[in-house]
């Protein structure tokens, strides 16, 4: 059964989201976290093999996985902001499309930083207030009412600004879609 999340973003998956998921996510091996699955659109882009344990955080993913995946993959529900894992635990971390509606998001890419290898990339791709002016009024105007009807979903924050707080460095990005997305791997920034 398809999700109303899914249908709503069927033409940005076929405008050039799902390219952007598939070549960040092939480059993904060893131990991985994904933070906010939702409707699992993730999935089919890892690499399974080159994966030694993925850890999923959202429930509804369990019956997309394939049977052949189980063995490497667990489904747990959490909150981001205090994540349940030992510092430097993870070889990679992903999220897309998740950070706009945490409620305290630098202290999830706080957490996001501890738990991952000092060696290790975060991957990620988010929706952002745009660039051009009258992209990025019209996101500021409709945000009030957007977050109330979209569970919580904020069109005005600064992930780059969140990143950077949190000691992360951006390794690639680029902005798409009018510059309302951005995508890419960060590292740690060295102490």
């Amino acid at each position: 059964m398809i999700s109303f999340y899914n249908m709503f973003m069927y033409p940005l998956e076929k405008s050039g989201l799902y390219n952007k998921r598939s070549k960040l996510l092939k480059e993904v091996s060893g131990d991985v976290l994904e933070i906010g699955a939702g409707t699992g659109v993730n999935l089919n882009h890892y690499n399974i093999e080159n994966i030694k344990s993925l850890i999923v955080t959202d429930k509804k993913v369990k019956k997309l996985l394939k049977e052949n995946d189980k063995e490497k993959v667990s489904i747990i529900e959490l909150n981001a902001e205090l994540l349940p894992f030992a510092d430097q635990t993870f070889d990679y971390i992903v999220h897309t499309l998740v950070f706009c509606s945490i409620i305290n998001r630098q202290k999830a890419m706080n957490e996001l930083k501890r738990i991952l290898k000092d060696d290790g990339n975060l991957i990620f791709i988010e929706h952002v207030l745009p660039i051009r002016p009258f992209y990025k009024g019209l996101f500021k105007t409709i945000n009030p009412v957007w977050k109330h009807v979209s569970g919580g979903c904020h069109l005005d924050h600064d992930y780059e600004k969140t990143l950077k707080n949190a000691g992360f460095k951006v390794e690639r990005k680029s902005r798409f879609f009018n510059s309302t997305f951005i995508s890419g791997i960060a590292s740690k920034m060295d102490d």
